[in-house]
C-alpha cells in the first residue's frame, strides 16, 4: 500500500530529497525559503562524516549560501584562505590571491571540515521548520504519474512514498541514480591520494593553500588554522589493508614540501580514489540528480562540494517557481543542460590540474614551470586563475558561444554570465542581503530587471526608462543601477535592460524596446499571467542603486516616475503540469 507524504497547508506533496549532506541540505533550505514543503531522507549515520574530504568553500558558494543565511556563520566558523600557491621542486611557481577579488562580498576561501558545513546548513534547515529523517532508499518506481520511493527507516518500519518530485543528492554511490537507471559515465585512469588531518610543527602559513609538485609526485596542504592541516599525497598504488601511516606523510613532506615541518599524530587517514564521472543526464522526468550523485572528479582545486552547492541553487529556484506557478515547467529542462555542461568543465580543469601536478619527465616539467612562471609574471595566472578557483567563471552561455568569447578574455558580460548581484530569502533573517549594500540586491525567487543608462544619464534616459518600466507587470522587481560605477566595464556604454536570475546569472541582455524585454521574459519562462495585475495609481517609484548605496548608505535613492497603465494582455493558457513536467 502506498503511503503518501504528509499533506501540508495547500494539500501539496513535499519535494522528497534523498541525501542529507551539504547539497541536499542547501536544496532543502532553498525550497523551504520559498514556502515549498520538503522532506529530507538520509541513510548515512549522523556521525559518519567527521572524516570527510570536502573542506574548502569558495567565494561563489559563499555568495549562494548567503541566500539561506548560512554564509556568515560559515565565515565565522572556518579558516580564511587568502591565496593558492604552487611550487615545483620546492621552488615557487606562482600564486593566485583570492584576497584581490573585487566583485564579491567574500574575497577569500574558507577551510572548514564538511561536517561543520553541514552543521551550519542543518541549523538553517531547522530554523526554516525542516528536519532530516534517517532512512535508506530501497527502491524507486518512476514509471507512473509521480515517482514512488521505498524507504526502510532505522526503527524497522518501511514506507512507500509518493512525491511530486524526487532529488537524488545521495553521493557518488547514489541509490536514486541506480534505481532510475541513469548511467554514470567517465573516462581516464583513477588517481590515488593518501589524505589525512593533523598538526604540523613548521613554517607553513595558516591562510595559504599549497600545491607542491615534484617528479616523484604531488603534495597538498590546506590549513584549518591553529597549526592543523589537511594533507593530500599522491601515491602510485595502495594494496595494504591498513590506512596510510603518519610515517608515509612525513617522508613525502621531507621530499616534496618547500618548507620543513614535523607532522604530529594524525586524527585519521585514508586512500582517496580521484575518479572522473558525469551522469548521462541529471533529470529523468520528475527525478533529478545533484552533487556527487550527478558528477565526481579530482579533488584538485577542491571543486566538488562547491559544484554541488551550485547544483542545489540552480535547481532550487527553478523548481520552487514551477511549484508556485510563477515559472513554466519547461525551465526545469535547463537544469540538466546548464549543470551538466558546468560539471564537464570542472572535470576537464581538475583533470588537467591533476595531470600537470604529476608530470615526471624533465621536458614536460620544464614546459609546465615556464608557462606558470610566465603567467605569474604577466598577471595571467591571477586574471584567469582567481575566477576559476572561486568558480566565478561558471557561465550558462550557449555552448556554441563559449568558444567565440571565452569567459575571462573580456570583462564585458553576456547572457549566461554571472553578474555581481546577490539575493537573500526573507526567511534567511532580517539584515542586508549578501553584499551588504555594495552591490544591488535582486529578487531571491524570480528574475529581476536591472536598467543601465550607459553614458546617457539624462532626461531622455529617464523618459525611456520610465516608459519601459510602465510596460512591466505591476510588482515586477526592477532597479536602475546606472549610477553604480562597478557595472561600467561589465555592461558597456549603451543603454540596456538586463534580466537577472535569482542566482545572479544573466537571463537576457536587451535594448530599451518593451517588446524585446517582454520576449526575454517569456524566453526566461516567466508566467506573466501569474504576476500581480493591480492597476497602477498615483505615482510609483523605482529604486536607483547609486554611489550612496555602493558606499553602504542606509537607504537607496528613490526616483519618482509617472504611473502608466499597461495595455491589457490576453491571458496565457497555462501548461498542463503533468505533461509538461514529465
Amino acid at each position: 500500500m502506498t503511503i503518501p507524504l504528509r499533506e501540508h497547508s495547500g494539500g501539496e506533496r513535499p519535494v522528497l530529497i534523498v541525501g542529507g549532506g551539504p547539497v541536499g541540505l542547501v536544496l532543502a533550505c532553498e525550497l523551504l525559503g520559498q514556502g515549498v514543503p520538503v522532506r529530507v531522507v538520509d541513510g548515512t549515520p549522523p556521525d559518519s562524516s567527521l572524516h570527510s574530504r570536502a573542506i574548502v568553500v569558495w567565494p561563489r558558494s559563499l555568495e549562494l549560501l548567503g541566500r539561506i543565511g548560512a554564509a556568515e556563520p560559515l565565515a565565522e566558523a572556518g579558516n580564511r584562505l587568502d591565496a593558492v600557491t604552487y611550487f615545483s621542486q620546492k621552488r615557487p611557481l606562482g600564486s593566485i590571491e583570492m584576497s584581490r577579488l573585487k566583485d564579491t562580498p567574500y574575497p577569500f576561501g574558507l577551510v572548514i571540515p564538511q561536517h561543520r558545513t553541514e552543521d551550519v546548513v542543518r541549523d538553517r534547515l531547522i530554523a526554516l521548520g525542516g528536519k532530516v529523517e534517517q532512512g535508506t532508499v530501497t527502491g524507486l518506481d518512476n514509471s507512473g504519474r509521480r515517482p514512488v520511493v521505498d524507504v526502510a527507516w532505522t526503527d524497522g518500519r518501511t514506507e512507500q512514498i509518493e512525491a511530486d518530485w524526487v532529488i537524488g543528492a545521495d553521493g557518488a554511490h547514489s541509490s536514486v541514480r541506480r534505481f532510475a537507471g541513469i548511467e554514470f559515465l567517465g573516462s581516464g585512469e583513477d588517481v590515488l591520494f593518501a589524505i589525512g588531518d593533523g598538526p604540523i610543527d613548521g613554517d607553513l602559513h595558516d591562510n595559504e593553500l599549497l600545491y607542491c609538485y615534484t617528479r616523484g609526485g604531488a603534495l597538498g596542504f590546506a590549513p584549518f588554522g591553529d597549526g592543523r592541516f589537511r594533507l593530500a599525497v599522491s601515491v602510485p598504488g595502495w594494496t595494504e589493508d591498513h590506512a596510510p601511516p603518519r610515517e608515509l606523510f612525513q617522508r613525502v613532506m621531507d621530499e616534496r614540501a618547500p618548507r620543513p615541518g614535523m607532522i604530529g599524530p594524525l586524527d585519521w587517514t585514508t586512500i582517496f580514489r580521484a575518479r572522473r564521472r558525469v551522469a548521462e543526464t541529471l533529470r529523468d522526468g520528475r527525478v533529478f540528480l545533484a552533487g556527487d550523485a550527478g558528477h565526481i572528479f579530482s579533488a584538485a582545486g577542491a571543486q566538488g562540494m562547491n559544484t554541488g552547492i551550485q547544483d542545489a541553487v540552480n535547481l532550487g529556484w527553478k523548481l520552487a517557481g514551477v511549484i508556485r506557478g510563477t515559472l513554466e515547467p519547461g525551465i526545469l529542462d535547463t537544469y540538466d543542460s546548464e549543470r551538466r555542461l558546468a560539471a564537464e568543465r570542472v572535470v576537464l580543469t581538475t583533470a588537467k590540474q591533476t595531470s600537470w601536478g604529476l608530470f615526471r619527465g624533465r621536458r614536460e616539467v620544464a614546459v609546465r614551470d615556464t608557462l606558470v612562471r610566465s603567467a605569474q609574471r604577466t598577471g595571467v595566472l591571477q586574471r584567469f586563475g582567481a575566477p576559476l578557483m572561486a568558480q566565478h567563471d561558471v557561465t550558462y552561455r550557449p555552448a556554441e558561444s563559449l568558444w567565440q568569447t571565452l569567459p575571462g578574455l573580456t570583462r564585458a558580460v553576456r547572457a549566461g554570465d554571472r553578474l555581481p548581484v546577490f539575493s537573500r530569502h526573507a526567511s534567511a533573517g532580517d539584515g542586508p542581503a549578501a553584499g551588504g549594500g555594495r552591490w544591488p540586491s535582486v529578487d531571491a525567487a524570480g528574475p529581476t530587471v536591472l536598467l543601465w543608462a550607459g553614458e546617457r544619464q539624462n532626461d531622455e534616459w529617464v523618459r525611456q526608462r520610465d516608459a519601459l518600466l510602465a510596460t512591466l507587470p505591476a510588482g515586477f522587481p526592477a532597479q536602475d543601477v546606472s549610477a553604480w560605477p562597478g557595472f561600467a566595464p561589465l555592461l558597456g556604454k549603451e543603454p540596456r535592460a538586463v534580466l537577472v536570475r535569482p542566482d545572479g546569472h544573466i537571463a537576457a541582455l536587451t535594448g530599451l524596446d518593451p517588446a524585446e524585454l517582454r520576449m526575454a521574459l517569456r524566453r526566461a519562462r516567466v508566467v506573466l499571467s501569474a504576476l500581480p495585475r493591480t492597476e497602477r495609481v498615483g505615482t510609483e517609484t523605482v529604486t536607483e542603486m547609486g554611489a550612496s548605496a555602493a558606499a553602504g548608505a542606509p537607504a537607496p535613492q528613490v526616483i519618482p516616475r509617472k504611473a502608466e497603465k499597461p495595455a491589457p494582455e490576453k491571458p496565457e493558457k497555462p501548461e498542463e503540469p503533468e505533461k509538461a513536467a514529465s
